[in-house]
């Protein structure tokens, strides 16, 4: 569950909501489980620095 959560949090298209209910999971369950899911998910959703 936690790896099929990890590969879904960088769709933008997807909420943490959505997410959840896809795993049949709360979403408190994923915040237990990923602790830094907030911080994680912005890391994930922002551009790639430039070289």
């Amino acid at each position: 569950m936690l790896k099929a959560a990890r590969d879904l949090l960088p769709d933008p298209q997807r909420s943490v909501i959505s997410i959840a209910k896809l795993l049949g999971v709360s979403v408190g369950t994923l915040y237990n489980h990923i602790p830094d899911l907030q911080e994680l998910r912005a890391a994930l959703s922002r551009p790639a620095p430039s070289a």
